[in-house]
């Protein structure tokens, strides 16, 4: 079973792929035009892998 911060991981994986899409798409179809939604899910991965991250530092330094 993954542990917590792989699942996070895999997570801000997955916003990555789909803030590229959205931003490609923004800029493709309203070029400066609006609210590029990408930012809600660029954050949201940057908080997601953040979060993986403290938590795999962590549990690395119990460990040693």
């Amino acid at each position: 079973m993954l542990e917590i911060h792989q699942k996070l991981t895999i997570i801000g994986a997955i916003l990555l792929a789909v803030t590229f899409l959205i931003n490609y798409y923004h800029q493709d179809t309203h070029p400066g035009v609006g609210f590029n939604y990408a930012y809600v899910t660029g954050i949201l991965m940057l908080v997601a892998f953040s979060i993986s991250f403290v938590m795999f530092t962590k549990n690395q330094l119990k460990s040693s």
